[in-house]
């Protein structure tokens, strides 16, 4: 059964009541001039017109009476459990509300590690630029140096930047990937952003949290 609202059982009785009306009048006129045959047309449709409205007006309001007498009884259910459930329902303010503290907390701790991550770049930067400056560059292989993409070498050792927001969104996927293996966010993957050894940084420093989180 299709579902029949308030709405459209309104919708329904006032058609039905504007055919009834027309009717009315199409009576009135072909009584006065029966040999009209556009008199006579009129009543004609007039009568199919109103008739149909009726029968679809009727029909609608039994299928709504019933609808309604289900939703009145799904309605005193639903109240008795309410009334049954009232430790659970409290339940459900209390720990929705811890859930809102936690997902505070967790905004403050990634926006400080979001400011961290940035900082760390920032360094990185300053680095290669106090490089640059000495007309170190890595342009040859050599061990100290600023690289084209940001990156810097020291003593042999690469420092690239590490893409904070896409280390932030890998160790959310764990975070969910733990709960919901299936959730799509379990699977979030996104290009490396900021220089071409963007994404070892990344990779590195998410090993370096990775094995911090296990101890």
């Amino acid at each position: 059964m299709i579902t029949v609202t308030t709405e459209d059982l309104e919708q329904a009785e006032e058609l039905a009541r504007r055919a009834a009306g027309e009717l009315r009048e199409a009576e009135r006129e072909y009584a006065a001039n029966r040999a009209s045959q556009t008199a006579y047309g009129r009543h004609k449709d007039a009568v199919d017109v109103a008739d149909h409205a009726a029968v679809r007006a009727r029909l609608l309001r039994q299928d709504w009476e019933v609808q309604e007498e289900a939703r009145q009884r799904r309605a005193e259910a639903g109240e008795a459990a309410a009334q049954e459930m009232g430790r659970d329902i409290e339940g459900l303010a209390a720990s929705r509300a811890t859930a809102v503290v936690a997902v505070v907390a967790a905004a403050a701790a990634m926006q400080a590690a979001v400011d961290a991550l940035a900082e760390h770049d920032e360094r990185v930067r300053v680095v290669g630029a106090k490089l640059a400056a000495r007309g170190l560059r890595c342009a040859g292989g050599e061990p100290t140096g600023a690289g084209l993409d940001g990156s810097v070498w020291v003593r042999g050792e690469l420092w690239p930047l590490v893409d904070g927001g896409s280390v932030l969104g890998r160790l959310l996927a764990d975070v969910v990937a733990g709960v919901q293996p299936r959730h799509p966010l379990a699977r979030f993957s996104a290009p490396p952003y900021g220089g071409l050894t963007a994404g070892r940084g990344r990779d590195e420093l998410l090993a370096l949290v990775r094995a911090e989180r296990g101890r």
